[in-house]
């Protein structure tokens, strides 16, 4: 899947940040797993965004 090695620095990164994320993916995969799930989610609300607003009046 990866290099176990390349992930040593990724935490490190992380720690000295100014404005650490609260969660983090490691490697491709993750990421390109949840890129395509969030992707459908932003379509599916899209397309029923005129009923979210018709509620808020």
């Amino acid at each position: 899947m990866g290099d176990p090695k390349a992930v040593g620095p990724a935490p490190l990164t992380i720690m000295d940040a100014e404005n650490p994320p609260l969660r983090v993916f490691y490697g491709r995969p993750p990421i390109e797993l949840v890129k395509d799930h969030y992707t459908r989610k932003l379509a599916a609300w899209a397309d029923w965004e005129h009923v979210s607003l018709a509620a808020h009046r």
